[in-house]
């Protein structure tokens, strides 16, 4: 890794080490996105990936690999995978296996799952999965694995009879051991599940997920043309792109688009019981972003949000929340919710994808200021109800320099910080300290 003076335009202070991991001039690499679990628990060794983009990679292309990035040895990297179509990567809580799929379901409606054992070198297929219909056409490309390691959690859209033209979603849950498989939650609102074990040691078979009430992808005829329509699931932008509210209305008809008032989250046992509800979003004014986090090993929840109260521009907040029992689905209005804004002494408040320590005692997160530039802010968390402590450490250029989203996360102790940007011209991968 190379120690940096200055960046996107700015000389740095001494008192800021900001390292670069990547450096290939013509293939971009970046980190993993910052819900993934990536890290040994030592946090000194983690997964990012080349020929890729903050949200993913092509499953298609033979350049993508998952690296194997050793922070006290310098920084070296190694590559994990050499096959085509890897994705959806994790790293066992303790810190000896890593895990992956080999995505073959577009062309053979089929998924590999397969670990690395990190010490040794060994690689295992552990099963094969035939997915129910023949192919589908989407695989979130992030895995999440439980607390004590046993279980792994992925989401796939299902191919459904021509008499039923919304898609199914399923959230997959799979056993590490022998690779077998139960589908855990399924229903077309369930597009973008971005399902997270909870890192509670006494809570192994609890995961969160995301519920896009209202959002259909449509199975077109052949006469269309044959393919996939998505339908709208959050609040939109108006045709001129001055951040005024496109209206959210409830509706029955689920050919609608902006219907249902959005996103709502929950947290469920992983065979699809014990519901449990955050207070976030769907009333109409709030709108979750879709980027949430657990609170490092606590039962807490941190959820972006966009506060839109025309015509003034959108508000986004960092919400601190406990769940409460029962599948309800009104947000912030629902009765015993507890919540905490976060964000609420930086004004006006910008951000989007954020990440706690294993402690949850700091977190980071990005910011789009006004004027177009990327901040990197960190900040201490500490008792439920009181905002965090946030200051701004870098300026990460402005998003027309830099358009990919930074998407910082920590290490698990909570001394590093790493994000995104293609400050150079081209994609890399960059490491902060947090020590000074």
């Amino acid at each position: 890794m190379i120690r940096l003076s200055t960046f996107a335009g700015n000389r740095l202070p001494d008192s800021i080490a900001l390292y670069q991991l990547t450096d290939e001039p013509d293939v971009p690499s970046c980190h993993v996105y910052m819900e993934a679990q990536v890290f040994t628990p030592d946090s000194r060794r983690f997964v990012l990936h080349r020929s890729a983009h903050p949200h993913g990679s092509d499953w298609r292309d033979p350049a993508h690999r998952y690296l194997l990035c050793d922070l006290a040895d310098g920084g070296s990297i190694r590559p994990l995978t050499d096959e085509t179509g890897v994705t959806a990567p994790a790293v066992s809580p303790d810190g000896t296996t890593f895990y992956y799929f080999v995505n073959e379901i577009a062309e053979k409606g089929r998924l590999r799952f397969r670990k690395l054992d990190l010490a040794t070198g060994r690689r295992d297929e552990i099963s094969v999965l035939e997915l129910p219909g023949g192919p589908s056409p989407s695989f979130y490309p992030l895995s999440t694995i439980s607390s004590d390691g046993r279980h792994i959690a992925i989401a796939t859209s299902l191919t459904v009879p021509a008499l039923r033209p919304w898609l199914d979603n399923a959230l997959w849950i799979f056993d590490t051991a022998t690779g077998e498989s139960h589908i855990a939650l399924r229903g077309p609102d369930f597009c973008n599940l971005h399902p997270q074990y909870s890192r509670n040691p006494a809570r192994p078979r609890t995961i969160m997920v995301q519920h896009n009430h209202g959002s259909r992808h449509l199975a077109l005829s052949a006469d269309h043309g044959g393919g996939y329509l998505a339908l709208g699931h959050i609040a939109s932008l108006d045709a001129e792109g001055n951040r005024l509210v496109r209206a959210i209305r409830a509706g029955a008809n689920p050919d609608a688009a902006n219907t249902g008032y959005g996103i709502d989250l929950h947290v469920v046992e992983d065979d699809g019981t014990g519901w449990r509800t955050l207070p976030v979003g769907r009333d109409g004014v709030e709108f979750c972003q879709g980027h949430q986090c657990w609170v490092g090993k606590t039962d807490r929840v941190i959820s972006s949000t966009l506060l839109f109260q025309t015509p003034s521009t959108a508000h986004q907040e960092l919400v601190e929340m406990e769940w409460f029992d029962g599948a309800v689905h009104f947000g912030n209005r629902a009765a015993g919710g507890m919540r905490n804004v976060l964000t609420r002494e930086v004004r006006p408040p910008h951000f989007l994808h954020f990440a706690t320590d294993a402690a949850g005692r700091r977190i980071v997160s990005d910011y789009e200021a006004d004027n177009g530039e990327w901040h990197l802010y960190i900040g201490e968390l500490g008792d439920f109800g009181k905002p965090a402590a946030l200051r701004r450490i870098l300026n990460l250029g402005p998003r027309a320099t830099s358009p990919w989203h930074p998407h910082p996360f920590l290490s698990p102790d909570g001394r590093w910080a790493f994000f995104n940007s293609s400050a150079t011209g081209q994609l890399q991968a960059y490491a902060v300290t947090l020590e000074a």
